[in-house]
């Protein structure tokens, strides 16, 4: 009985083990053309002169454009507490070459490019003659408290959407510190002329958010104040009572700063 208990749980532990294994090779699923192929969001800013450029909106949606220089690939992924490396999901996939010719994720393939995903990350693969173009894609992040990768080396820029600010430490926070922010327009944009690691961080609010944070911060002091006019209260009534009942009110009892 015990030795085919044990046999059964070997068997049940091989078939994980090769379950696990199997799906490592075979990946963690293909990125289709329709995803790729997918209208963005808003117009990507393929102007841009940074390594690196993301665009932020209320939508909960952003917009990414990295210029390709002679890297051959990207990898794209997430890291997560728990499970490791998980691969970045995003859509709307686009490529510009150099001479300004926009083309989607299936003509990208079509001409050589790859964009493939496995269990642990994305890969987007360059065909030899896309050198010193840009590809750009969307995916969904908060602005918030918005949090990427670096995944290329260089300049990175992240624009807020109107309204939106990182002025006011706590509620407004960015990573790495040794940034500046520029106005352009009605917007707000953090620029890091170069990381090479981690990932950039941040954390925004709406300007308008600080009128509801202000009269957060006047209630919660009033409450303070009230809690503590009410123990004081409690404790003198809590002390004629004693007084009462012949039980004495010592020294340290009439100290407003002590407890019984």
């Amino acid at each position: 009985m015990n030795r085919r208990f044990a046999l059964a749980v070997a068997a049940v532990a091989l078939l994980a083990v090769s379950a696990g294994c199997l799906g490592y090779a075979t990946g963690g699923g293909e990125v289709t053309n329709e995803t790729l192929d997918a209208e963005p969001p808003r117009e990507y800013d393929f102007d841009t002169d940074r390594d690196a450029a993301f665009d932020l909106s209320t939508d909960v949606t952003y917009t990414a454009v990295y210029a390709v220089r002679d890297r051959e690939e990207i990898r794209l992924y997430e890291q997560t507490p728990y499970a490791g490396d998980q691969p970045l999901e995003f859509e709307a996939f686009r490529y510009q070459y150099p001479d300004g010719e926009v083309i989607n994720g299936s003509e990208f393939r079509a001409r050589g490019g790859e964009i493939e995903q496995t269990t642990d990350e994305t890969w987007i693969r360059f065909a030899d003659d896309m050198a010193g173009g840009k590809a750009a894609f969307s995916g969904a992040g908060s602005p918030r408290r918005f949090t990427m990768r670096a995944y290329v080396e260089g300049s990175y820029a992240v624009t807020l959407p109107p309204e939106f600010s990182t002025e006011v430490p706590i509620v407004g926070h960015v990573s790495p510190r040794d940034h500046s922010v520029e106005t352009v327009g009605d917007r707000d944009r953090i620029v890091w002329e170069e990381v090479s690691g981690g990932s950039i961080v941040v954390q925004s609010y709406r300007e308008g958010d600080l009128v509801v944070f202000g009269v957060i911060l006047v209630i919660a002091a009033i409450a303070a104040v009230a809690g503590t006019a009410y123990f004081r209260r409690q404790l003198e009534a809590l002390r004629e009572r004693r007084r009462d009942l012949g039980l004495g009110v010592y020294e340290d009892d009439e100290d407003d700063d002590g407890l019984l």
